[in-house]
C-alpha cells in the first residue's frame, strides 16, 4: 500500500471549511453557501494563480530555474509558464 502524502495546512483549511459548510443543517441554507463558494471559485483560481506567480518570480531571484523546478516539483518549462502567468487550466 502506498502512503499518501501529508496534505499541505492550507488543503486542510479549505477541506475543513468544505466541512463545515457541508454540515450546515438546513439543505436550504447549505445549499446556497456551497453555490455561492462554487461560483467563486473562478476568481478564486485566479487569485491563487497571481498569488503562485508572485512567488515563483520571487524564488528564482536567488535560485535558477532547475533549482525551482527541482523545489517545486515540475518541470522548468512550468516554472517559465507559471512565471509568465501561463495557466494549463483549459478555458472552456
Amino acid at each position: 500500500m502506498t502512503e499518501q502524502p501529508t496534505p499541505s495546512p492550507a488543503l486542510t483549511a479549505i477541506r475543513e471549511t468544505i466541512a463545515q459548510l457541508a454540515a450546515t443543517p438546513d439543505p436550504i441554507d447549505r445549499a446556497k453557501a456551497l453555490g455561492a463558494v462554487l461560483d467563486a471559485i473562478p476568481d478564486l483560481q485566479a487569485e491563487l494563480r497571481g498569488e503562485r506567480q508572485k512567488a515563483v518570480i520571487e524564488i528564482r531571484e536567488s535560485k535558477s530555474i532547475a533549482d525551482t523546478a527541482e523545489l517545486l516539483g515540475v518541470t522548468q518549462s512550468r516554472i517559465s509558464q507559471i512565471a509568465k502567468g501561463i495557466s494549463r487550466t483549459k478555458k472552456h
